[in-house]
């Protein structure tokens, strides 16, 4: 465990750790030192033959050099422990920007959420005040058995053994532990998710209640509830295993002392004073078990998050040579991609010109968004490749890639700020004119002109103070104001009334006058206006070619029109 946290943290804090061990190691030895040399004591002052003076002076120096260790290995604690929790966060932070955007499924933000706000911050317990005990449990008995080899070295070895025996019990203790924290945190996360489904669902939940709106969060519940009985069912019995194991240990060691005294091969002196290290030395074991316990759940804790900080962002290509100016601003050359190994495109190629309007059209289901995606590089394709101007995606910096794109998906989300925050995100240096412009161009400017604060008015966390139409156009505003070469949009017009999706549908034409425009739209009407449609059917481009000739040529487009329509009367 302590070796994850070494590998977990920046080699600064990493050193500092180091340190903290050195320190409580050299405590927890000393601790041992002088407890034996107080059992050498008392058996010195029983013993009328001996001078306990010498073993007086010895035990001070041990006392005193281990109190000035204790105390400077606990400032170096605290402060280790803070520098730990801050150095996760800054990591785990800087981890979730190199991730790819499609590593955050519901689940994994749940999880992430728990990190951030319980793990990371229990974390700190560790090298605060947790791993001072558990040191002292293990190094202070070896060294308090190699201090007693100056009594009697059958008792170093009979204490040696014992603490083996001990180590082992609290492993089995440890086991249970974990598999119980793997288990309450699963259905934790799963709480968690489920909580945030459901207040993120509010407003659908007021006006049209479902009986499994409240079940689904209910059972997540009861089953965080059921999990906590099970853990205390569970790590109890370890600790029971651990205590009694103790207790006949120390059984064990009285009758060996009393067998070799009636041996006449020990002294009752040297038997007492043994008798008091070893009663000690239970108590440090128990005590440092009772702590220990929250050391071992942490490791489930650290685990998470060295999985979480272990996982390979996405891969960056070495840069080739400069691409050669073409007619063409995208090539998607036989693109293939899986989600768990069920293929949901299938070698897909097409391209994208430099200004033009594109409409992506076919069948729920049909890996529509999914390519999308791709384009915007929130997965790479599991084989193919995507040129964005000559250039792999893969070997463009994060950068270049989002100075490149605007994307308006289908699932849209504001940041916690103003209207006008979110729309100059496309564009931070443009005018009050230019914004005005795009707020007009969407539709947005009626709205505006009805709150007091305008475009100064606060969205909300992720814009739950506007409708999901107001939120989409918006997400369009911005990408107007941003003008990107590459604009790409997931069902851009899927919440809005006729009137406003025809705005919308204006304002990607205008867009792909200046750069090119791929839009996925269920609306054939908003596909009819396009320069081009690519119509996609389970995970293959079937049809490619324009609205006009598509519409006349037999094929899915076609069917895809006639559905649209609907019966004749």
């Amino acid at each position: 465990m302590l070796r994850t946290l070494h590998r977990l943290l920046p080699a600064p804090d990493a050193r500092r750790l180091v340190t903290l061990t050195i320190w409580l190691a050299a405590a927890a030895t000393l601790h041992g030192v002088a407890l034996g040399m107080a059992g050498i004591l008392i058996a010195a002052c029983l013993d009328a033959a001996s001078d306990p003076t010498a073993w007086m002076i010895v035990l001070a120096g041990a006392v005193i050099a281990f109190v000035v260790a204790q105390w400077v290995a606990q400032m170096v604690a605290f402060r280790v422990g803070s520098s730990t929790a801050r150095a996760l966060h800054l990591r785990l932070g800087e981890q979730l920007a190199e991730l790819p955007l499609g590593w955050f499924t519901g689940t994994r933000q749940a999880h992430i959420i728990d990190l951030a706000t319980t793990g990371v911050p229990q974390t700190m317990s560790y090298p605060a005040i947790l791993l001072r005990p558990a040191l002292t449990a293990l190094v202070t008995p070896v060294a308090a058995a190699l201090t007693l080899a100056l009594l009697d070295w059958r008792f170093t070895l009979a204490i040696l053994g014992m603490t083996a025996v001990a180590f082992s019990a609290s492993r089995v203790s440890a086991r249970l532990a974990r598999t119980v924290d793997a288990r309450r945190h699963t259905v934790s996360a799963e709480a968690t998710r489920r909580i945030l489904e459901y207040a993120d669902r509010q407003p659908l939940i007021r006006t049209d209640q479902r009986p499994e709106d409240n079940d689904d969060l209910d059972h997540a519940l009861d089953a965080v509830h059921t999990a906590a009985g099970r853990s205390a069912g569970t790590v109890i019995p370890g600790f029971v295993l651990f205590g009694l194991t103790l207790n006949a240990l120390f059984a064990i060691l009285i009758g060996l002392g009393v067998l070799w005294v009636v041996g006449a091969s020990l002294s009752l002196p040297t038997l007492l004073g043994v008798l008091v290290v070893a009663a000690r030395l239970v108590a440090v074991a128990q005590s440092g078990a009772e702590l220990a316990a929250g050391l071992r759940l942490q490791a489930g804790i650290r685990d998470r998050l060295a999985a979480v900080l272990g996982t390979a962002p996405l891969p960056h290509l070495p840069d080739g040579p400069p691409p050669e100016p073409g007619g063409e601003l995208v090539h998607v050359e036989n693109v293939s991609f899986a989600y768990d190994d069920a293929p949901v495109i299938q070698e897909v190629s097409f391209t994208l010109p430099r200004r033009g309007l594109t409409a992506l059209v076919g069948p729920s289901g049909s890996g529509k968004t999914t390519l999308v995606r791709l384009l915007a590089r929130f997965w790479d394709p599991s084989a193919g490749k995507i040129l964005l101007d000559g250039t792999d995606l893969r070997s463009l910096a994060s950068e270049e890639l989002a100075s490149a794109l605007a994307v308006v998906l289908q699932d849209d989300y504001l940041l916690e700020g103003t209207i006008g925050d979110n729309i100059r995100l496309g564009r931070p240096t443009a005018s009050p004119q230019q914004v005005a412009a795009a707020v007009t161009e969407v539709g947005l400017d009626a709205f505006l002109a009805g709150l007091p604060d305008g475009l100064d008015t606060p969205v909300g966390p992720g814009g739950s103070r506007l409708s999901g139409g107001q939120r989409q156009r918006v997400c369009v505003a911005r990408a107007l104001l941003k003008a990107a070469p590459l604009t790409l949009m997931d069902e851009a017009t899927s919440a809005l009334d006729p009137e406003n999706a025809s705005l919308i549908a204006d304002a990607a034409t205008r867009l792909a006058r200046t750069g090119s425009v791929l839009i996925i739209a269920h609306d054939l009407d908003t596909a009819a206006r396009a320069d081009q449609i690519l119509v996609l059917d389970n995970g293959r481009i079937v049809q490619h070619g324009g609205p006009t000739v598509l519409a006349s040529t037999p094929g899915r487009y076609r069917d895809l029109v006639r559905d649209h329509a609907g019966p004749r009367s």
